[in-house]
Protein backbone atom coordinates (compact mmCIF):
# COMPACT_ATOMS: atom_id res chain seq x y z
CA UNK A 1 0.00 0.00 0.00
CA UNK A 2 3.00 2.34 1.25
CA UNK A 3 4.53 1.79 -2.22
CA UNK A 4 1.60 2.83 -4.34
CA UNK A 5 1.13 5.70 -2.47
CA UNK A 6 5.08 6.47 -3.27
CA UNK A 7 4.22 5.98 -7.08
CA UNK A 8 1.82 8.28 -7.14
CA UNK A 9 3.67 11.13 -5.53
CA UNK A 10 7.17 10.47 -7.88
CA UNK A 11 4.42 10.76 -10.86
CA UNK A 12 3.40 14.05 -9.21
CA UNK A 13 6.35 15.48 -8.83
CA UNK A 14 7.82 13.96 -12.67
CA UNK A 15 4.72 16.48 -13.69
CA UNK A 16 5.09 19.14 -11.70
CA UNK A 17 8.56 19.23 -13.41
CA UNK A 18 7.39 19.17 -16.58
CA UNK A 19 7.98 23.07 -18.37
CA UNK A 20 4.41 23.37 -19.21
CA UNK A 21 2.61 21.77 -16.19
CA UNK A 22 -0.81 23.15 -16.02
CA UNK A 23 -3.37 21.79 -13.26
CA UNK A 24 -1.76 19.15 -11.54
CA UNK A 25 -3.22 20.68 -8.20
CA UNK A 26 -6.78 18.84 -8.87
CA UNK A 27 -4.72 15.26 -9.10
CA UNK A 28 -2.80 15.66 -6.03
CA UNK A 29 -6.17 16.63 -3.67
CA UNK A 30 -7.97 13.72 -5.63
CA UNK A 31 -4.97 11.46 -5.08
CA UNK A 32 -4.80 12.68 -1.23
CA UNK A 33 -8.93 12.07 -0.85
CA UNK A 34 -8.67 8.35 -2.24
CA UNK A 35 -5.47 7.41 -0.19
CA UNK A 36 -6.20 5.04 2.44
CA UNK A 37 -6.47 6.35 5.96
CA UNK A 38 -2.83 6.52 7.96
CA UNK A 39 -1.78 3.58 9.41
CA UNK A 40 1.69 2.32 10.79
CA UNK A 41 2.65 0.89 7.39
CA UNK A 42 1.67 4.10 5.42
CA UNK A 43 1.52 7.13 7.46
CA UNK A 44 5.19 8.22 6.08
CA UNK A 45 4.05 7.41 2.55
CA UNK A 46 0.94 9.58 3.06
CA UNK A 47 2.95 12.69 4.61
CA UNK A 48 4.62 12.95 1.64
CA UNK A 49 1.67 13.10 -0.75
CA UNK A 50 0.52 15.63 1.66
CA UNK A 51 3.89 17.54 1.24
CA UNK A 52 3.95 17.43 -2.07
CA UNK A 53 0.29 18.76 -2.71
CA UNK A 54 0.60 21.44 -0.57
CA UNK A 55 3.75 22.67 -2.63
CA UNK A 56 2.04 22.05 -5.94
CA UNK A 57 -1.14 23.91 -4.69
CA UNK A 58 1.52 26.60 -3.62
CA UNK A 59 2.99 26.90 -7.15
CA UNK A 60 -0.60 26.72 -8.79
CA UNK A 61 -1.61 29.87 -6.36
CA UNK A 62 -4.48 27.97 -4.25
CA UNK A 63 -3.31 28.81 -0.97
CA UNK A 64 -5.45 28.64 1.39
CA UNK A 65 -6.01 24.84 0.22
CA UNK A 66 -1.74 24.90 -0.36
CA UNK A 67 -1.76 25.78 3.83
CA UNK A 68 -4.04 23.42 4.74
CA UNK A 69 -2.27 20.47 3.00
CA UNK A 70 0.80 21.79 4.68
CA UNK A 71 -0.49 21.41 8.02
CA UNK A 72 -1.62 18.04 7.29
CA UNK A 73 1.95 17.19 5.97
CA UNK A 74 3.12 18.66 9.33
CA UNK A 75 0.81 16.37 11.33
CA UNK A 76 1.64 13.01 9.50
CA UNK A 77 5.40 13.74 9.23
CA UNK A 78 5.59 14.17 13.01
CA UNK A 79 3.15 11.14 13.12
CA UNK A 80 5.86 9.18 11.21
CA UNK A 81 8.70 10.63 13.18
CA UNK A 82 10.26 11.60 9.32
CA UNK A 83 11.95 14.56 11.15
CA UNK A 84 13.79 15.14 7.29
CA UNK A 85 10.25 14.96 5.53
CA UNK A 86 8.88 17.74 8.86
CA UNK A 87 11.96 19.98 8.25
CA UNK A 88 10.82 20.00 4.31
CA UNK A 89 7.95 21.16 5.35
CA UNK A 90 8.30 24.17 7.68
CA UNK A 91 10.86 25.40 4.68
CA UNK A 92 7.75 24.66 2.53
CA UNK A 93 5.31 26.77 4.88
CA UNK A 94 7.41 29.87 5.49
CA UNK A 95 7.85 30.45 1.85
CA UNK A 96 4.45 30.32 1.70
CA UNK A 97 2.89 32.09 4.64
CA UNK A 98 5.73 35.17 2.94
CA UNK A 99 4.11 34.78 0.01
CA UNK A 100 0.93 35.84 1.15
CA UNK A 101 2.13 38.47 3.59
CA UNK A 102 2.17 36.45 6.75
CA UNK A 103 5.97 37.59 7.12
CA UNK A 104 6.03 37.18 11.01
CA UNK A 105 4.47 33.36 10.56
CA UNK A 106 7.33 32.72 7.75
CA UNK A 107 9.85 34.24 10.03
CA UNK A 108 8.83 31.75 13.51
CA UNK A 109 8.87 28.70 10.97
CA UNK A 110 12.31 29.58 9.71
CA UNK A 111 13.24 29.46 13.43
CA UNK A 112 11.57 26.52 14.12
CA UNK A 113 12.60 24.56 11.16
CA UNK A 114 16.10 25.41 11.82
CA UNK A 115 16.02 24.01 15.11
CA UNK A 116 14.81 20.68 13.64
CA UNK A 117 18.25 19.92 11.50
CA UNK A 118 21.67 19.78 12.35
CA UNK A 119 22.47 20.01 8.19
CA UNK A 120 24.42 23.00 7.80
CA UNK A 121 22.92 23.32 3.98
CA UNK A 122 19.51 22.80 5.58
CA UNK A 123 20.20 25.69 8.37
CA UNK A 124 21.19 27.92 5.27
CA UNK A 125 18.14 27.27 3.20
CA UNK A 126 15.79 28.72 6.76
CA UNK A 127 18.31 32.12 6.81
CA UNK A 128 17.21 31.71 2.69
CA UNK A 129 13.46 32.05 4.28
CA UNK A 130 14.08 34.51 6.70
CA UNK A 131 16.06 36.87 4.39
CA UNK A 132 12.77 36.37 1.48
CA UNK A 133 10.44 37.61 4.69
CA UNK A 134 12.38 40.38 5.84
CA UNK A 135 12.90 41.87 2.38
CA UNK A 136 9.39 41.78 1.65
CA UNK A 137 9.18 43.68 5.24
CA UNK A 138 11.91 46.26 3.78
CA UNK A 139 14.09 45.43 7.02
CA UNK A 140 17.16 45.90 5.14
CA UNK A 141 20.19 44.76 7.86
CA UNK A 142 17.98 41.55 8.74
CA UNK A 143 17.56 40.45 5.10
CA UNK A 144 21.41 40.89 4.09
CA UNK A 145 22.60 39.38 7.15
CA UNK A 146 20.16 36.08 6.71
CA UNK A 147 21.46 36.72 2.85
CA UNK A 148 25.04 36.22 3.92
CA UNK A 149 24.28 33.32 6.02
CA UNK A 150 22.28 31.70 2.95
CA UNK A 151 25.32 31.36 0.71
CA UNK A 152 26.82 28.05 3.01
CA UNK A 153 23.95 26.17 1.00
CA UNK A 154 26.42 25.52 -1.56
CA UNK A 155 29.11 23.88 0.83
CA UNK A 156 29.76 20.28 0.98
CA UNK A 157 27.28 18.63 3.16
CA UNK A 158 27.19 14.70 3.63
CA UNK A 159 24.31 14.87 5.88
CA UNK A 160 22.06 17.19 3.94
CA UNK A 161 18.67 14.92 3.20
CA UNK A 162 18.01 14.56 -0.46
CA UNK A 163 15.81 16.34 -1.17
CA UNK A 164 18.07 20.05 -0.62
CA UNK A 165 19.23 18.51 -4.27
CA UNK A 166 17.24 21.94 -6.02
CA UNK A 167 19.07 24.42 -3.99
CA UNK A 168 22.51 24.86 -6.35
CA UNK A 169 24.24 28.50 -7.50
CA UNK A 170 21.40 29.26 -10.22
CA UNK A 171 18.92 28.79 -7.33
CA UNK A 172 20.55 30.59 -4.38
CA UNK A 173 21.57 33.80 -7.14
CA UNK A 174 17.68 33.79 -8.22
CA UNK A 175 16.61 34.07 -4.10
CA UNK A 176 19.89 36.22 -3.73
CA UNK A 177 18.05 38.68 -6.72
CA UNK A 178 14.65 38.40 -5.23
CA UNK A 179 16.03 39.87 -2.18
CA UNK A 180 17.66 42.31 -3.46
CA UNK A 181 15.23 43.76 -5.80
CA UNK A 182 12.37 43.71 -2.48
CA UNK A 183 14.95 46.06 -0.96
CA UNK A 184 14.91 48.11 -4.30
CA UNK A 185 17.94 47.73 -5.13
CA UNK A 186 16.98 46.87 -8.28
CA UNK A 187 20.26 47.20 -10.55
CA UNK A 188 21.76 45.17 -8.16
CA UNK A 189 19.14 42.71 -8.63
CA UNK A 190 18.73 42.15 -12.32
CA UNK A 191 22.20 40.20 -13.01
CA UNK A 192 20.79 37.56 -10.77
CA UNK A 193 17.95 37.08 -12.67
CA UNK A 194 18.41 35.00 -15.12
CA UNK A 195 15.89 33.99 -18.48
CA UNK A 196 17.18 30.11 -18.57
CA UNK A 197 14.31 27.64 -19.35
CA UNK A 198 13.81 25.27 -16.62
CA UNK A 199 10.91 23.37 -14.30
CA UNK A 200 7.67 25.18 -13.87
CA UNK A 201 8.65 26.68 -9.90
CA UNK A 202 11.83 28.33 -11.89
CA UNK A 203 9.99 30.28 -14.04
CA UNK A 204 8.92 32.39 -11.07
CA UNK A 205 12.64 33.66 -11.85
CA UNK A 206 11.67 34.88 -14.87
CA UNK A 207 8.65 36.90 -13.57
CA UNK A 208 10.45 38.22 -11.36
CA UNK A 209 13.45 39.34 -14.13
CA UNK A 210 10.16 40.73 -16.03
CA UNK A 211 8.83 42.45 -12.90
CA UNK A 212 12.67 44.15 -12.34
CA UNK A 213 13.05 45.46 -15.85
CA UNK A 214 8.99 46.75 -15.55
CA UNK A 215 10.06 49.09 -12.48
CA UNK A 216 13.32 49.93 -14.04
CA UNK A 217 10.96 51.23 -17.27
CA UNK A 218 13.78 48.89 -19.40
CA UNK A 219 10.80 46.29 -20.91
CA UNK A 220 9.71 46.85 -24.38
CA UNK A 221 7.10 44.98 -26.06
CA UNK A 222 4.71 43.06 -24.78
CA UNK A 223 4.53 41.15 -21.45
CA UNK A 224 5.63 37.93 -21.27
CA UNK A 225 3.57 34.72 -20.89
CA UNK A 226 3.78 32.52 -18.11
CA UNK A 227 2.50 28.64 -17.06
CA UNK A 228 3.18 28.63 -13.48
CA UNK A 229 0.09 30.61 -11.86
CA UNK A 230 2.51 31.84 -9.42
CA UNK A 231 4.83 33.49 -12.04
CA UNK A 232 1.85 34.62 -13.64
CA UNK A 233 0.55 36.40 -10.00
CA UNK A 234 4.09 37.96 -9.64
CA UNK A 235 4.54 39.33 -13.13
CA UNK A 236 0.54 40.90 -12.65
CA UNK A 237 1.35 42.22 -9.40
CA UNK A 238 4.22 44.65 -10.31
CA UNK A 239 2.47 45.81 -13.21
CA UNK A 240 -0.42 47.07 -11.00
CA UNK A 241 1.95 48.37 -8.05
CA UNK A 242 5.13 49.27 -10.19
CA UNK A 243 7.45 47.08 -8.40
CA UNK A 244 9.43 47.57 -5.36
CA UNK A 245 8.75 51.22 -5.88
CA UNK A 246 4.90 53.27 -5.20
CA UNK A 247 3.68 52.58 -1.29
CA UNK A 248 6.70 51.63 -0.04
CA UNK A 249 6.89 53.97 3.35
CA UNK A 250 3.78 52.83 3.93
CA UNK A 251 4.53 49.28 3.37
CA UNK A 252 7.95 50.11 6.11
CA UNK A 253 5.10 51.04 8.61
CA UNK A 254 2.38 47.88 8.33
CA UNK A 255 5.13 45.98 8.02
CA UNK A 256 6.97 46.87 11.27
CA UNK A 257 3.82 47.05 13.04
CA UNK A 258 3.06 43.75 12.28
CA UNK A 259 6.62 42.66 13.26
CA UNK A 260 6.19 43.63 16.30
CA UNK A 261 2.78 42.72 17.52
CA UNK A 262 1.99 39.47 15.83
CA UNK A 263 2.57 36.23 17.97
CA UNK A 264 0.74 34.09 15.86
CA UNK A 265 2.59 31.07 14.88
CA UNK A 266 3.96 28.28 18.18
CA UNK A 267 6.19 26.01 17.21
CA UNK A 268 5.79 22.23 17.38
CA UNK A 269 1.68 22.75 17.65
Amino acid sequence: MAAGIRAVTKMLIALDAEPDARDIGNLAVQALRQAPPPTRDTVDALAELAEVTGWILFEEERQPEAHHHNLAALALARAAGNRDLETLTLLTMSMQRAHVGRFTEALHLADHGESTTTSPRVRAMFALRRARAYSRMRLTSPALHALDRSRAALEDDPSAPPWAWWIDESELLAHHGAVLANLGRLHEALPLLTDEPGPRFREVVRAMRYRTLAALGEWTGPPPTFTSPRAVSIAVSNCAASGVAGSAAREVGRSRLIFRRSKSVIAGK
